[in-house]
């Protein structure tokens, strides 16, 4: 039974993951959050799927590196073979409008601890679980607000978020190599921008200016993409960064 566990799941496009792998009645997830019991999302999927062997909830907060230590000690419980998927997706979005003279540098702070620096955390507590089990998989959904090349289609959007996302592109493009010494596979996916409540933050400000093929996608069909793509990604196609549809995103 392969097994998924999945960061930020109470809501948007970390609970759309967990409603599509649970599609596949082989699937085991554990989804974190850092309320589970808060989430109505997850509840009624508790009240769906009522064993562990199936769905698990962890409270998780991404930004404490202590229950980043005890979730991983409660899912080696779960998964006496392994993890055979992580899937980093705990994000937050700070700063979407201000320009440069705007810039709130303390919120700025927040985004890259949340962003960049606890996915560090994240994958050092999970590795050794993850190495376990048969597939091998690390996914971070990042962004490609975080491409270098593609960052100029929204140039008046989310300065700081992008120079989080870029920076956790280049901690798993470098960790990449050494996971593929060690057969773990690695994979940076852009979701498509996807109608969340964070995805859609400014957008009346912002619609008018946009491209006309910039448009949001639902969360399912965010979800279906993404969730194929880690499926199809073998272990000769590590660190590759792509976007929902399959398609490689630029660095």
């Amino acid at each position: 039974m392969p097994s998924y566990l999945i960061t930020g799941a109470s809501r948007g496009i970390g609970l759309g993951l967990v409603q599509e792998l649970l599609k596949n009645p082989e699937n085991q997830v554990l989804a974190t959050a850092r309320d589970p019991s808060n989430s109505k999302g997850l509840q009624e999927l508790r009240r769906q799927y009522p064993d562990n062997s199936r769905l698990a909830l962890i409270t998780l907060d991404v930004g404490k590196p202590e229950e980043i230590v005890k979730a991983a000690e409660e899912a080696t419980k779960l998964l006496p073979d392994g993890l055979d998927v992580l899937i980093n997706n705990a994000a937050i979005l700070k700063n979407i409008l201000e320009t440069f003279d705007e810039i709130d540098t303390s919120a700025f702070l927040e985004e890259l601890r949340l962003n960049t620096i606890a996915i560090l955390d994240v994958l050092r507590a999970f590795k050794p679980l993850v190495a376990k089990s048969a597939q091998k998989k690390v996914v971070v959904i990042s962004s490609v607000q975080g491409s270098l090349e593609s960052v100029g289609q929204l140039p008046n959007m989310g300065f700081t978020y992008s120079v989080t996302k870029a920076g956790v592109n280049m901690l798993l493009r470098k960790w990449g190599k050494v996971y593929k010494e060690e057969g773990i596979t690695t994979i940076l996916i852009h979701p498509g921008w996807v109608a969340t409540d964070m995805g859609l933050q400014g957008y009346d400000k912002y619609n008018k200016s946009l491209p006309p093929h910039l448009k949001p996608i639902s969360i399912e069909e965010s979800s279906i993409g993404v969730v194929k793509v880690i499926e199809d990604t073998q272990f000769s196609e590590t660190t590759l960064f792509l976007s929902n549809d399959g398609e490689t995103v630029p660095w």
